[in-house]
């Protein structure tokens, strides 16, 4: 299955952005078994097990039935951070992905390739003449140019650089309407819970089934309806009494999250070759949170108008000549509603007296006082100074709303109700706060059942790997090849090889999508980001 060189040691990525030249030592003899890498965001060994109880994920049964399986030690606390440090296996401060965002001088921009200052696994498999597919991985947009298939994570975006080879973008783009309709109820939670799993789910097996040598892969779903809906799938890890109709209602999304992952897995073991060796991982596990917190969705210039500060034309545009206070680059997702006050001789059409911006500020501090949740009477917004990003942004104020036991409808001086405000209320009962261990599995021919794996973390995922692939280890890996988890026959044929480093790579933290936004908005759904 070993293709010719198609990037001669060279690799680019698509936006031209990062260079990296693989190591000479990198070709070497590579194994003669296809490797398949599948993450599965927030697998959670509890879940798991209770399902299998059921007789449920025969996907993932059969691949613990015929290997080796155990807890998968993790660190860093966010699943881009952990997903990089998988496929590159250096830690944050050198593959250089730190969060869900990076601050530009244009704003937060969602993490991408060209951010990555390492190669990851399928650079240097690529490198060493090995086909390769990469499918719905966290942080591969825009697709790098690889001997093989890229399919990025952000296939269902209008923007350029979702796949490479670049041509077959109308393929993709002509299924989108179709396997959004298929998979809209494989996968539970809002529409844009894991909109990648859909575009996975259609396209892993059919690239799998075009041949690889190796192929890495990524599903999503399980970590944001864990974070939803865990209360309704465990009550009993809560101390308040939840209504029934709510269970009743909630309980199946997290099972059926993992239901429909299992479902692809199966697909896309059934397509692959009978000699493949599989592992299975998830960056991190899952457990109760100890106070379920609610995001609250609304819209502070809604707010600003209601109390009197705000003004709209006839369009419903801020009437600026009109306004004394108004939010500037402030989404209604965000907890943090930068506040700007018009000022006379500062601002355009400012009608505030630059002398009277202390009484204002005393002012609307008061009225927001005068506003609470009208299910517990508790407070609804905290006003406090700018920090220094969001007052180079134009905030005079921040205001915090705040998400103590909250309701859709607010009370104003505690009687007049305010409907309307409140768009909607995101609660998160599940978390993954002190790093819980996620799940490893391996199965295949050189896979020994009765291997050691005991200690196994996400540092040690990529140098197994490129052992697996039976390509050098790098000296600089913070983890280790488990070689051990390799039967005697694989190992006397593979013995382990290294190479002092596979380097660094030129990146860029510009790279923006042309629904950045949009991105930035999912994130903040998800309550990833505020």
């Amino acid at each position: 299955m070993k293709n010719r060189w198609l990037v001669a040691g060279l690799l680019m990525v698509a936006a031209g952005v990062s260079l990296w030249d693989a190591p000479a030592e990198a070709a070497k003899t590579a194994s003669s078994h296809p490797f398949l890498l599948i993450g599965m965001d927030g697998g959670e060994w509890k879940v798991i097990e209770d399902l299998w109880s059921r007789g449920e994920l025969p996907a993932l049964k059969s691949v613990a039935d015929r290997g080796i399986r155990g807890p998968l030690g993790t660190q860093y606390g966010q699943s881009p951070v952990i997903w990089t440090t998988i496929a590159t296996g250096v830690t944050p401060e050198v593959h250089g992905i730190t969060g869900f965002v990076v601050a530009t001088d244009d704003g937060d921009v969602p993490v991408s390739s060209t951010m990555r200052r390492v190669p990851a696994l399928w650079n240097i498999a690529s490198a060493a003449n090995l086909k390769v597919n990469v499918i719905g991985w966290w942080g591969s947009w825009p697709a790098e140019q690889v001997n093989g298939v890229v399919l990025t994570e952000k296939a269902q975006y209008n923007q350029p650089d979702i796949i490479w080879p670049a041509e077959r973008a109308a393929e993709v783009k002509a299924a989108l309407p179709a396997l959004n309709a298929e998979y809209a109820d494989a996968f539970p939670g809002d529409a844009n819970f894991a909109p990648e799993d859909r575009v996975t789910a259609h396209f892993a097996p059919k690239l799998t089934a075009e041949g690889f040598d190796a192929q890495f892969m990524y599903l999503h779903g399980s970590d944001p309806n864990s974070h939803r809906f865990w209360r309704y799938y465990r009550p009993q890890d809560f101390e308040e009494k939840i209504p029934q109709a709510q269970i009743d209602r909630h309980k199946d999304k997290v099972p059926d999250a993992y239901r429909s992952i299992d479902a692809v897995i199966g697909r896309v073991l059934a397509a692959a070759p009978s000699d493949v060796n599989v592992m299975i991982v998830s960056d991190h596990g899952f457990h109760p949170l100890e106070r379920v917190t609610t995001k609250v969705v609304m819209d502070m210039d809604d707010v600003l108008e209601r109390l009197g500060y705000l003004k709209r034309d006839a369009s419903g545009q801020v009437d600026y000549a009109q306004s004394r206070a108004y939010t500037v680059g402030t989404r209604q997702t965000e907890k943090d509603k930068r506040i700007h006050f018009n000022v006379k001789g500062r601002d355009p059409s400012g009608v505030v007296d630059a002398a009277q911006v202390d009484a204002l500020r005393a002012q609307l501090t008061a009225d927001l006082a005068r506003l609470t949740y009208k299910r517990s009477g508790t407070a609804v917004f905290d006003l406090r100074d700018p920090d220094p990003r969001d007052a180079e942004r134009g905030a005079d104020v921040t205001v915090r709303v705040l998400d103590d036991q909250p309701s859709k409808t607010l009370l104003l001086d505690g009687s007049t109700e305010l409907k309307g405000i409140v768009q909607s209320m995101v609660e998160n009962s599940g978390g993954h706060s002190g790093d819980p261990p996620g799940i490893f599995l391996a199965a295949g021919p050189d896979i020994d059942p009765k291997g050691n794996i005991q200690g196994i973390s996400v540092l040690d995922i990529a140098p197994t790997a490129l052992y697996a692939m039976g390509l050098p280890v790098a000296d600089d890996f913070v983890g280790k090849p488990y070689v051990e988890l390799f039967n005697d026959k694989y190992r006397k044929a593979h013995p382990l090889q290294t190479i002092p480093s596979y380097g660094q790579r030129e990146f860029s933290n510009t790279q923006k999508a042309g629904d950045n936004d949009a991105m930035l908005e999912q994130l903040r759904e998800l309550g990833y980001i505020d």
